[in-house]
């Protein structure tokens, strides 16, 4: 897979969210994630992220379209994988982290070496993660019903180390552990014998273009 190049875009701003999805959708990197890398698990969901970063952000525009959504995670650190959820994994270094986010923007974040050895991102750096999710969280849809969402997440450059022109790997994913039909699909494919997204060997190239 060729490596992904994400485009600065200084305009983006969290002062208007509608503005920047639809700058992002317009001329941020488009990222499909359709890899359905194992047989057992072949339920497709339309997903698509678009990427681009600003000054201060790396930001993430996820579309999910037909979705048995599942909310069930209100507070930030608790299994979001279990319900309607993206995610994106990146490494430097020796070190990787883990960004999960269910549909309503609750974040599960860590950090290490590998999956036995990590240790959760803490509650300071979690607030500065910024979240704008499509649905209201006031009148969500009921579970298991078949839902449309979008999730724009900013996610401080300093957090994860980059700068204008950093390389990195880098994966994108969308699951659904305990959703009607779960699902584990990801942007770069996975060749592990069964559903294992913790998986660096995996990742894909990316670059901050200048």
């Amino acid at each position: 897979m060729s490596g992904l190049k994400i485009p600065f875009l200084k305009e983006l701003s969290p002062v208007d969210s509608n503005a920047v999805a639809k700058q992002l959708i317009a001329l941020g990197t488009s990222i499909p994630i359709d890899q359905i890398n194992w047989n057992e698990f072949s339920h497709h969901v339309e997903v698509k992220v678009y990427a681009g970063y600003s000054d201060d952000y790396l930001w993430l525009h996820f579309m999910v379209n037909n979705d048995s959504i599942r909310i069930t995670c209100h507070v930030d650190q608790e299994p979001v994988w279990q319900d309607s959820c993206v995610e994106f994994f990146l490494q430097q270094g020796d070190i990787y982290r883990n960004f999960e986010f269910n549909s309503i923007g609750v974040c599960l974040s860590a950090y290490g070496p590998d999956r036995n050895s990590r240790k959760s991102l803490d509650n300071d750096n979690l607030g500065r993660i910024l979240r704008f999710p499509s649905l209201n969280k006031e009148a969500l849809p009921e579970n298991g019903s078949a839902s449309d969402w979008s999730l724009t997440v900013a996610i401080p450059l300093d957090l994860i180390g980059l700068v204008a022109g950093s390389e990195f790997k880098a994966n994108f994913y969308k699951c659904g552990d305990e959703t009607v039909i779960p699902h584990y699909i990801s942007w770069s494919s996975i060749g592990t014998l069964t559903p294992d997204f913790h998986q660096p060997a995996y990742f894909g190239d990316v670059e901050l273009a200048l």
